[in-house]
């Protein structure tokens, strides 16, 4: 009787290093189908640079008929300088050296719209925050755009055409305007990272309106190129550019 209780030793001693053998085996297995489930959540993450919740929810759900938007690498699909203060209806301010405060066309607009001449104020006009001061005319059709200070226009840029649009912080520059209320206009603007921000959610809102027709032209890694308006609305494309425009 005593042999066969001693006995039972060796046995249970056989069972616990059979369950730690297929543990050290599991694991490894685990970590193979882990590993392969997270490549195409990677894969997302990679192509939306600064974005991981919007890829988490690519990940996870694709409208019917949308297609997908990798970015180019290190890069997002917009951008806004230091000391530009963006209106929500994409238009900018900046305060120069001389006192003077310049305006123009931010970079969403400028890719929304594409190459268009622009319609600018007189010198001497009154300009009101939020209100109509210029329009961007293409094929016969003017799509206005909002002031983003109040003031009075001093100056209007003579080479403010679609070339120099390609720059539209620079030699973009559409008038120039005298701002007694700056601060309090300023404080109605975004500057810095909420400014990005902007355009980043402009640019959400223009992909949820994509469909297969469109990746004809994405070009770069999927960056939205100039003229997308055409490209999603077609001859109606000044009526998206309000509505995106807030006129």
């Amino acid at each position: 009787m005593p042999h066969e209780f001693l006995s039972i030793y060796p046995a249970k001693l056989m069972e616990y290093c059979l369950a730690i053998s297929y543990l050290l085996l599991f694991i490894p297995f685990w970590r193979y189908v882990q590993g392969g489930r997270s490549e195409p959540i990677l894969a997302l993450r990679t192509a939306v640079p600064g974005r991981p919740e919007l890829a988490a929810a690519a990940a996870h759900f694709k409208p019917a008929g949308a297609v997908a938007l990798p970015r180019s690498a290190g890069a997002g699909w917009f951008h806004v300088p230091p000391g530009v203060h963006l209106h929500p209806g994409h238009t900018w301010a900046r305060l120069d050296a001389d006192g003077l405060v310049s305006v123009g066309i931010d970079d969403f607009a400028h890719k929304l719209v594409g190459p268009a001449a622009v319609a600018l104020p007189a010198l001497g006009a009154k300009v009101l925050q939020g209100e109509p001061a210029i329009a961007l005319r293409d094929g016969g059709r003017d799509v206005p755009m909002l002031s983003p200070v109040d003031g009075t226009v001093v100056a209007v840029n003579p080479a403010a055409n679609p070339a120099a649009l390609e720059d539209p912080y620079g030699a973009g520059w559409l008038f120039k305007v005298e701002a007694p209320r700056l601060a309090a206009n300023f404080r109605q603007l975004h500057a810095d990272r909420p400014a990005l921000r902007m355009l980043e959610d402009a640019g959400e809102a223009l992909a949820q309106r994509m469909n297969p027709e469109l990746g004809q032209v994405l070009q770069d890694g999927g960056t939205p190129v100039h003229g997308i308006a055409r490209a999603l609305a077609g001859d109606r494309w000044d009526a998206l550019a309000r509505e995106l425009f807030l006129t």
